[in-house]
């Protein structure tokens, strides 16, 4: 199981640099006044927009930030659900007793 935690561990991290690419490829909204006045020509050339470059990176955006929220929250369960289940040691029977490592020099000095 610990090697589907690599592979998702890994596909997170490719995920993430991909997300940081596609937002750093977006250009600005920052308009400014002009953008705020032109509004109204945006809105009916706004139906080309999704076809366009800038519509693309909008889109990746989207599917690479669903895909790191849904690949994080299911590493976070297989590791609090799934993992600590199979590492839990055998239970100690009862009448025995642990044994402690002591060195021969310790009893020794005892």
């Amino acid at each position: 199981m610990s090697v589907l935690v690599l592979v998702i561990q890994l596909v997170l991290c490719v995920f993430s640099l991909f997300l940081v690419a596609v937002v750093l490829l977006q250009s600005g909204k920052s308009a400014g006044l002009a953008g705020d006045i032109a509004g109204g020509a945006e809105t009916f050339l706004g139906k080309a927009k999704a076809k366009s470059y800038e519509g693309k990176l909008k889109k990746l955006t989207k599917v690479a930030a669903i895909g790191i929220m849904v690949l994080a929250i299911a590493l976070v369960l297989i590791q609090v659900y799934v993992l600590p289940h199979q590492s839990t040691p055998p239970p100690v029977s009862p009448g025995t007793e642990a044994v402690d490592d002591v060195s021969a020099d310790e009893q020794a000095a005892e």
